[in-house]
């Protein structure tokens, strides 16, 4: 399952508020909440009669083939919002004999179906369940639910899908829904004539079994592979489909179904499913299983994409490609997208976890993947470099006290969604990472294919993929210190991630001390949690950043531990952790940092383009925490004037924006922006508005974070250009603009309070039947800083007539929170007063969390941290689990920040005075020059 997480996650499980009547916990021990065990399942048939146009509930039937582990009166499955009818119990040699006494159908959340039998159940041999009952269509889009769409010409059609990872497969139907419990599963489908397209995990079969039932057609599929209830999926629609089948790229029939008309927007999802598929047989050395691979990109979807064996479905924007109207970074995300969802047909459908308490073992491995697979169909796209960025990003999330680890026991179904969240996927593929090159990429290689072999069809736990890799490195020239289980252990049962001290044993001397603790925001607070640390070095007298094996480990028993490095006394500096491979961040001893600063400013090319944005990144990250005294990050910073490169500068602007924030209003934030201008002026010429092709894939990111800063800043040039460029699309919408610039334009178009100009952008978006187009416009709206407009644009969030599906709603709110310190201030008091209104109609797998997230990023003040307890004390009674880790998050972030305030202002107050205050006219000036020489080229 792919989140769309749409804001930098920031220290939180992901929960979500079900919204059913029966979920109330019970008070007893979370591990009631598995299934006991005392039988298994082999074999289901499945029959559902699912009608769009019944809106209520369908109806169903299944019969289930069991085997008792033990001797047993009980047989305990899971069934979820359904009515149940009949029960028939019998043996599989005896059937007409009805072993059926009664049943108890629990209300709480352990939806346990405990079915009782008038004799014992014999252990090891066969029975078959047999179960009519009446479900309810999910309202919450975590079920079997139905969807709707605009037709032109037509209205309004509806069309049925589903989405029952983790725990929803027992909404369709009463089964074990935990994924140890792997069968075989045959599927009927009845479905009125009027919608012909109904799909299922396999093809339809040719040996027709099933009765006919009148004003319905019979779709019956062949069955499937043993595999875990949660991968099944349904389709009941009026779509089309492009196919393969003419020209395969690849071997597999390949489909991609979305609603009529939109299939020249599924080309993109076409040509790279099928390479990447390729890619990824070839990588793994393993066939996929299926016969067939389909797609389908339906309107409402809570997560991003869900990995259904032989039948993925996305959201429409996760999935469809619309040139002139998708941008660049949603183009990225779609082809990371399918390539995620297709590594789970090995990581995930393959090999499943035992239970969710490691989920990371699918999402982590996805999560890593969708990078290395994606990168290697379309390397220019440079995915392995960006995954830098990524590991970045998740440091803000891992560096909170209460984070939970990647190994993480969960029971209750909230607590299984939370498990969903930034450790499992993006905290876990960084680790993963670090793994592939302290391995080497050999070993890590032979050592999944090794994995995937032996575990075939099976749930396995951490320790099977430990003892598969642990073969392929005993079995090559490669090795390390301890056991790999040893090693991961903590890195998977640990929450957070470390900072390494690194030290000089002595101005001459040939050695390093190197001490290791973990890395809290807050650092009033603290942890004994100690890792095995692989780390490797580059010498400023051979700055070689190639090989990224290790060269030495960090033990987590010493206080420091020292390595020898021959001709390190020759070095003007040193570097540790190559391409930044290691998940952990370097603080070095202030001789370094400088040495650092002044070879960054005379010829940074000299150090690899990661390394570079891991100097940028750790040493603001490290002068925020009081590691690292300001001057020194700043000084590194002043060679971003000649950084052309775009991932230095997505690490640089990351850092950046969080002084951005806690300096606007101050008195120096003026002279913040002065310098913040002068970095980016020669990217600003450079790069403009409009693209130059060919110009690298990244450069669109570029530009927007450049545009972004002169735009927000104050560069009066790059405001006028996008007025001017807003208002040539207003005159004339059929004329569009680049979509890769569309954001900043049309925020710095309402920042100024033009209600014509939201009215306009508004009109767009009712009129849009696209999801990527309709993206970016709910993404700009928020920027507007019309009071009245504004007010409107929030309770289109909570209104029960509202145009913005509830998948996007929590887009509304993130987007005025990230647009401007005023807006986040009507957000913040918005939340407070309706989030009790808000939480049951935003998408329910992240909405929450997004909201809280992006507040956790902004909010810094004391006021702010009041604001807070009254959010607390008004509603506690109604949070989840995972949003009160969203909302502790936001706390120990707010302390860090007053904190920031009382140590490090003064320091950055006085370096920005002591640089700019005297010569700010002259930047000032020579900014303007600038400028007029690039109006004058650009209009030439």
């Amino acid at each position: 399952m792919y989140l769309l997480l749409l804001v930098s996650l920031l220290g939180s499980a992901l929960s979500v508020p079900l919204d059913i009547d029966d979920d109330v916990t019970r008070n007893v021990n979370y591990e009631n909440y598995l299934l006991p065990g005392e039988s298994y399942p082999t074999f289901y048939d499945v029959r559902l009669l699912l009608n769009p146009d019944v809106t209520d509930s369908f109806s169903g039937n299944v019969t289930i083939r069991i085997v008792p582990r033990r001797t047993t009166n009980q047989i305990v499955l899971q069934a979820m919002e359904m009515q149940i009818h009949t029960i028939r119990l019998t043996r599989s040699d005896s059937l007409q004999q009805n072993l059926f006494l009664n049943f108890v159908h629990e209300r709480d959340d352990t939806h346990f179906l405990t079915i009782n039998s008038n004799t014992p159940l014999v252990m090891g041999l066969t029975y078959i369940v047999d179960i009519s009952y009446t479900s309810k269509f999910a309202e919450n889009m975590f079920g079997v639910y139905i969807s709707t769409y605009e037709e032109p010409g037509v209205g309004t059609q509806r069309l049925i899908t589903s989405q029952l990872q983790p725990t929803f497969a027992r909404r369709a139907f009463p089964c074990y829904d935990e994924p140890a419990y792997k069968a075989v599963f045959r599927t009927t489908i009845y479905a009125p004539p009027a919608y012909p397209v109904v799909r299922s995990n396999m093809p339809e079969r040719t040996d027709l079994l099933k009765p006919e039932i009148p004003r319905y057609r019979k779709f019956e599929f062949q069955d499937t592979l043993m595999m875990s209830s949660y991968l099944l999926a349904y389709l009941v629609s009026k779509f089309e489909y492009v196919t393969n089948e003419a020209s395969p790229l690849y071997n597999v029939p390949f489909r991609v179904y979305s609603r009529p008309g939109t299939q020249n927007t599924a080309t993109f999802a076409l040509d790279f499913g099928q390479r990447n598929m390729i890619a990824l047989e070839n990588y793994t050395q393993f066939t996929y299983a299926f016969p067939k691979m389909d797609k389908a990109a339906v309107p409402d979807f809570a997560a991003g994409a869900m990995e259904n064996w032989g039948l993925v479905i996305y959201r429409e924007v996760a999935l469809l490609v619309r040139d002139g109207i998708t941008t660049t970074n949603t183009k990225q995300n779609i082809g990371r997208i399918i390539c995620h969802e297709n590594v789970h047909m090995w990581f995930g459908n393959e090999v499943s976890p035992t239970t969710w308490t490691y989920t990371w073992l699918n999402e982590g491995f996805a999560n890593f993947f969708e990078n290395f697979a994606t990168d290697l169909v379309l390397p220019e796209w440079r995915m392995m470099d960006q995954f830098v960025l990524l590991l970045q990003n998740v440091f803000q999330n891992d560096a909170v006290l209460g984070v939970n680890p990647m190994t993480h026991p969960v029971f209750t179904p909230s607590q299984i969604i939370g498990t969903f969240n930034a450790v499992a996927y993006q905290k876990s593929g960084s680790v993963i990472r670090m793994m592939q090159h302290f391995l080497t990429p050999e070993v890590f290689r032979r050592g999944l294919v090794i994995y995937l072999r032996n575990n075939s069809r099976r749930a396995v736990t951490p320790p099977d993929l430990y003892t598969a890799l642990q073969q392929a490195l005993n079995e090559s020239s490669h090795s390390i210190p301890w056991p790999l289980a040893t090693v991961l252990d903590r890195w998977t049962n640990q929450g957070g991630f470390p900072v390494l001290t690194v030290r000089r044993s002595a101005p001459g001397a040939q050695s390093i001390y190197v001490s290791q603790e973990r890395f809290l925001t807050n650092r009033q607070l603290s942890s004994n949690y100690r890792w095995h640390v692989p780390i490797n070095w580059v010498l400023s007298t051979n700055a070689d950043f190639s090989n990224t094996s290790p060269q030495g480990w960090v033990p987590p028993t010493f206080p420091a531990v020292s390595f020898d490095i021959p001709g390190l006394s020759n070095a003007d500096w040193y570097i540790i952790n190559k391409q930044q491979t290691g998940y952990y961040r370097v603080n070095y001893d202030v001789e370094n940092w400088q040495a650092l600063a002044r070879v960054l400013n005379s010829s940074h090319q000299t150090i690899h383009v990661l390394n570079r944005a891991q100097i940028v990144d750790d040493s603001f990250n490290l002068a925020r925490n009081g590691r690292l005294n300001y001057v020194h990050a700043f000084e590194i910073s002043r060679y971003l004037v000649q950084e052309a490169d775009y991932i230095p500068w997505a690490s640089a602007n990351t850092a950046l924006s969080y002084l951005d924030i806690v300096l606007s209003g101050s008195d120096v934030y003026d002279l913040f922006k002065t310098y913040m201008l002068q970095l980016s002026t020669p990217l600003y010429e450079r790069l403009g508005f409009s693209s130059q092709l060919p110009e690298e894939h990244v450069t669109a990111y570029h530009r927007n974070i450049v545009l972004d800063i002169h735009c927000r800043l104050g560069n009066q040039h790059c405001v006028n250009r996008s007025q001017e460029l807003l208002e040539q699309f207003r005159n004339d919408p059929s004329q569009r603009l680049n979509p890769d610039v569309q954001t900043t334009v049309f925020c710095s178009g309402l920042r100024g309070g033009d209600v014509n100009n939201f009215n306009f952008l508004w009109n767009q978006y009712l009129a849009s039947t696209d999801s990527s187009e309709q993206s970016i416009l709910l993404n700009a709206l928020g920027c507007t800083s019309n009071a009245e407009r504004r007010d409107f644009y929030l309770n289109q969030v909570i209104s029960e007539t509202s145009a913005v599906r509830d998948q996007d709603r929590h887009s509304v709110i993130v987007s005025v929170i990230n647009s401007s310190p005023e807006n986040m201030e009507v957000a913040l008091d918005f939340v407070i007063e309706h989030f009790a209104a808000i939480q049951p109609r935003v998408q329910g797998l992240t909405g929450t969390t997004n909201i809280l997230n992006a507040f956790a990023r902004r909010l810094t003040t004391r006021q702010h941290s009041t604001k807070i307890e009254t959010f607390i004390s008004r509603h506690q009674s109604i949070f989840t689990a995972g949003e009160l880790a969203a909302i502790g998050a936001i706390q120990e972030n707010i302390a860090a920040s007053i904190a920031w305030s009382d140590q490090n202002y003064a320091t950055v107050s006085s370096w920005l005075n002591d640089n700019f205050r005297s010569n700010a006219n002259a930047l000032t000036s020579s900014l303007l020059i600038l400028i007029s020489l690039f109006i004058a080229v650009y209009n030439m």
